[in-house]
């Protein structure tokens, strides 16, 4: 807990004098090189308990040269005021640093070499993995009975963020942060645990099960139980990783003797994966969990844990594809079995003309009879219907109303690229301190008629009012390439429009916000009863935060409808701002058009 110097007398031979040497070091404190007494590098900054600034070089060689024959001494003044909490709070207790010489060639060259190694596998297994965990969380939002893709997603989403901490964790030098973030990755490791033993459980075993409740208990302990014991939570984590690997090994077994179809496709994979990670908990029990990469037996390690951990997802994918070929199969039959028994049936319908032709001339008096009340029923149904019509198009956009006329339902559909805009008047409750109930009902009509109209000439498609909020959102149903660029417009006029009344009727109206983002959406209809066209995801929450974080009288963008009106706009960057739920975002006020 204080500051030491050490020192190593090296004797130089001719060998080595004036040859290029490199030098590394890795520590959890802060330190300075000297060689014959000449300071030549500093790692962080030595000044006092409060105030030294630790750094962990992470073995980064760098170079030197000791040009004469003899004796020399390396000194390392040295400061670690924190090794004792470190200790403590983290069970870290490399309290001094590991100092390594050798050859300038061999040794940056391989330090390269691992950096660049591990960097392109960690990005590459991040890329995979969250890419995997983006896909079946789709195939769970669109078909939802199947949660063994959820469990999937969950688990996919765990591991990339593991690879990429230790891609974070290889490239930060700082202290604190390598420190600070062991508690996330128990987080993640805890998550990871809970959701392969939902995934086993959900393919080959009982999803309301004791045993699966009792894992999710204990991935919570575990956790708890690192900030009461670092020596009982590790304990506690070790104990949870060997019981949902035992789990998934052996209900894996049992459905593959069971004959469970698919179980022996996915199964390979969360075998393979399952018994080598066990493999690995018991090397490293006996002590011989370490294995250098530039042998033989270390590559061969490495081959198998890349195995391993693509297994898996390898595993999945060769799942997937098994299933859709059944489901085409099937379709195929069923689609055989459709076309047969169409045959059939219009074989009984021709019967049924032969039998309805020998009747015609008995029927055709009383149709004259009848078309004059059918002439004047259909009048009136025409009627009827044209009010049915106009009302059902008001309601719903042209496109989905012909849908639902047409098919009697109308199915969710994801959008990609659409523009949602959120209005909000300002201070509305004051308003209505100062207006009537009528006054402030007419004034909010009145402002929406406006607003009705102005998105009505920009093709954008209004979604509904909430309050004194008002959706809309262009792209859907019909994609349009300048949905952000009618937004933006129609924006600009709404903003017009309420600063002139607010003008000319000052505490008679509103101030209004304004909030536009682009990006994906799912939209459809909402109920049976009093229906509704409605629109749901990330965007449309991200819309309104833009609004929340704009001002009265402004039109508040996300970076993303930033990039694609930026060429036909003047903007104001405002920085990045925090919204609820999203962090910080960056926002831009419209100004108007360029």
């Amino acid at each position: 807990n204080s500051i030491c110097w050490l020192r190593l007398h090296l004797l130089i031979d001719t060998t080595v004098a004036n040859h290029p040497l490199a030098l590394e070091m890795t520590h959890y404190g802060a330190s300075e090189v000297y060689i014959d007494g000449k300071k030549i590098k500093s790692w962080g900054t030595i000044k006092g308990k409060d105030s030294s600034e630790y750094y962990n070089p992470k073995y980064t060689p760098f170079i030197i040269n000791l040009q004469t024959v003899g004796m020399h001494i390396i000194a390392v003044r040295y400061a670690n005021y924190n090794a004792q909490r470190n200790n403590k709070r983290y069970n870290q207790n490399m309290a001094g640093f590991f100092m390594g010489i050798g050859e300038t060639n061999n040794l940056i060259y391989w330090r390269e070499y691992q950096l660049t190694i591990n960097t392109f596998i960690f990005i590459l297994l991040f890329g995979i993995f969250i890419t995997l965990s983006f896909l079946h969380i789709f195939l769970y939002l669109y078909h939802r009975k199947v949660r063994s893709n959820l469990y999937f997603s969950i688990f996919c989403f765990s591991i990339s963020t593991i690879f990429y901490a230790m891609f974070v964790h290889q490239t930060s030098h700082s202290v604190a942060f390598e420190f600070d973030s062991s508690f996330t990755d128990l987080i993640i490791t805890a998550i990871a645990c809970s959701s392969l033993s939902g995934l086993i459980n959900e393919l080959f075993g009982n999803r309301k099960s004791i045993r699966a409740r009792i894992i999710k208990v204990l991935c919570i302990v575990a956790f708890a139980l690192m900030f009461v014991s670092k020596n009982v939570g590790l304990i506690a984590y070790l104990v949870l990783i060997i019981i949902v690997l035992l789990e998934a090994v052996i209900l894996t077994i049992m459905a593959i003797y069971k004959k469970i179809k698919g179980a022996r496709i996915i199964g390979f994979g969360i075998l393979f994966f399952t018994l080598f990670l066990l493999l690995m908990i018991i090397l490293a029990a006996l002590g011989h969990g370490n294995f250098d990469d530039r042998t033989t037996s270390g590559r061969v390690f490495e081959l198998l844990l890349a195995a391993a951990v693509l297994s898996i997802p390898v595993s999945m994918s060769v799942y997937l594809a098994w299933n859709f070929s059944g489901i085409n199969r099937d379709l195929k039959l069923q689609l055989e079995r459709v076309q047969l028994l169409s045959e059939k049936t219009l074989e009984q319908e021709q019967e049924k003309k032969r039998m309805l032709e020998t009747q015609n001339e008995k029927l055709e008096a009383e149709v004259v009879l009848r078309t004059a009340q059918i002439a004047k029923q259909h009048e009136e149904l025409k009627s009827e219907k044209k009010k049915t019509d106009d009302l059902l198009h008001n309601i719903l956009p042209e496109e989905v109303a012909e849908e639902l006329k047409q098919k009697g339902i109308s199915s969710a559909k994801f959008f990609d690229h659409v523009t949602v805009l959120f209005t909000d008047f300002v201070n509305f409750t004051k308003a209505g301190e100062r207006m009537s109930p009528q006054e402030l009902v007419d004034e909010l009509n009145t402002c929406f008629k406006e607003f009705d109209e102005i998105i009505s000439k920009h093709n954008i498609e209004k979604i509904k009012t909430i309050g004194d909020a008002y959706l809309a959102v262009c792209g859907l149903p019909v994609t349009d390439e300048e949905h952000a660029t009618n937004v933006a417009r129609a924006a600009i006029e709404i903003r017009q429009f309420m600063l002139e009344r607010k003008h000319r009727l000052n505490d008679k109206t509103f101030e209004v916000r304004i909030g536009i983002h682009s990006g994906s959406v799912v939209a459809g209809i909402v109920g049976v009863k009093k229906f509704a066209y409605d629109i749901w995801g990330d965007t449309v929450n991200t819309a309104a935060r833009m609004e929340q974080n704009s001002e009265p009288g402004k039109i508040n963008i996300s970076q993303t409808a930033y990039e694609l009106i930026q060429d036909k706009f003047n903007c104001t960057y405002r920085g990045e701002i925090t919204a609820k739920n999203k962090g910080e975002l960056r926002m831009y006020f419209i100004e108007g058009a360029i």
